[in-house]
């Protein structure tokens, strides 16, 4: 008895120590965050080139594994080789094939899109410059217009636009001589240091292609001599393959799905007569990537560019955006991103606020399947819980009437298939509408069932 109160009180106090552990701890993090902040951030630095190493493996891995698949299933055909050899030439192979295909398509757009967006950016830089007086002007006319009675506002509207003209021409030229002087070198330091980042990560990214089997393996292993149970290993593992399934799904049909709407953009607009259609068909395609938000974000920059060098064509522009979002919504977004994400709308959208808050664009990016494995996670959590406690019939509930309600929506499409062709034929005789009454009966009968 004594030994066990022992063991009791030791707990406790064991308990206890943790606790006051954790609240240092806590503490210490947050009054030291700024520095705390700093050491993350040099570190991440510093790993930036394997970081960007496994994002790109990451990408190129449906690419790679389509190429061994059809590579392994011809070398195992010829009967040449060994299983082994055969396998280890398709992960070489695979790896190789992967490159020169990305190599092509990234060069391709590169050498497409990169001197029209150029072009479409000077042209609007000059035309902007230029129309500056013009503009001036256009705003001194209308303070003489409008403000002619006014004698509170006219002399500092007055003021506001000398100071205007003067800072054009005093301020803006030195400014743009000494940002060319001094901050040139700067620039391109870290346009060096990105592009250095890059080419390792790409050589690194060859090597995680070509040892991504092995390292799945030990990851494997890893996970085993962490966990006895073999049934949470199991469980683990289909977590991460269901979240590589979000991911992979969800960030390759978004880009498919930009990659498309922008090239309606640039014809459409080209069509259209619009004043830099490969700019504009950058942005919006750019910006569509981004779930809910990502569509008025486009149109928003790019109705401020519109209206800078022809306001006329505004009103068509976004009329324009908004029958491609519709159709992007209803036909395109579903067919190429499908099924994989069973969220909400709110969810949807919660996902991108906070992500895209934490993280900018890469979270706005990668908060919506990112928030799905985490719902994920939550119902398997719940579910189990619920089973435990002999509850386990809210859950079967819950499922019979989600699927009862898709069960509705499907009948109700198939039966509105059904009538819509013997609604255009006109009944000859009797018999038709006696068929119809007691097919309607019948349905009935069974909906009652």
């Amino acid at each position: 008895m004594n030994n066990e109160g022992f063991k009791k009180r030791l707990s406790v106090a064991l308990l206890s120590l943790g606790v006051i552990l954790i609240g240092i701890t806590y503490f210490f993090l947050l009054y030291r965050n700024q520095s705390i902040a700093g050491v993350v951030a040099k570190v991440v630095s510093i790993l930036n080139p394997i970081i960007l190493g496994c994002v790109f493996a990451y990408i190129m891995k449906s690419t790679c594994n389509f190429f061994e698949k059809h590579l392994l299933r011809a070398l195992t055909k010829s009967q040449k080789r060994s299983e082994k050899k055969a396998k280890r030439t398709a992960n070489a192979l695979s790896v190789v094939f992967t490159y020169i295909v990305w190599a092509a398509i990234i060069s391709a757009l590169l050498w497409i899109a990169i001197p029209q967006v150029i072009q479409s950016i000077t042209k609007f830089v000059n035309e902007t410059i230029a129309r500056l007086p013009e503009y001036i002007d256009i705003l001194s006319e209308w303070q003489k217009t409008f403000l002619a009675d006014n004698e509170l506002l006219r002399p500092y509207f007055e003021e506001a636009i000398i100071w205007v003209q003067d800072w054009l021409m005093t301020d803006l030229a030195p400014f743009l001589r000494s940002f060319v002087s001094t901050s040139l070198l700067p620039i391109v330091v870290s346009v060096f240091n990105s592009l250095f980042d890059i080419v390792v990560g790409l050589v690194i990214s060859v090597f995680i292609l070509l040892g991504r089997k092995k390292l799945a393996q030990k990851s494997q292993m890893i996970l085993n001599c962490i966990f006895k149970k073999e049934k949470t290993v199991n469980v683990i593992i289909n977590e991460f393959k269901f979240a590589d399934k979000m991911f992979s799904g969800f960030l390759e049909g978004r880009v498919l799905d930009s990659a498309i709407v922008g090239l309606i953009y640039y014809v459409v607009l080209e069509l259209m007569n619009m004043p830099y259609p490969a700019l504009l068909a950058v942005i919006c395609g750019v910006t569509n990537i981004i779930p809910f938000f990502g569509p008025f974000i486009g149109g928003f920059i790019g109705g401020v560019i519109l209206l800078s060098a022809d306001p006329i064509k505004l009103i068509p522009f976004i009329i324009f955006i908004f029958v491609i979002q519709f159709l992007d919504g209803y036909i395109l977004d579903p067919h190429i991103v499908g099924g994989y994400l069973q969220l909400s709308s709110f969810a949807i959208v919660f996902a991108v606020l906070l992500c895209g808050g934490l993280w900018g664009f890469t979270g706005m990016l990668i908060g919506v399947p990112l928030f799905a494995v985490i719902y994920d996670i939550a119902k398997k959590i719940c579910c189990h819980i619920l089973k435990k406690r002999g509850r386990y019939d809210l859950v079967i509930n819950y499922k019979m009437e989600h699927r009862a309600e898709k069960n509705t929506g499907k009948k109700k499409k198939a039966v509105a298939k059904k009538a819509a062709p013997e609604t255009t034929k006109a009944p000859t005789d009797e018999a038709p509408a006696e068929d119809n009454g007691e097919a309607t009966t019948a349905e009935s009968d069974s909906e009652q069932k």
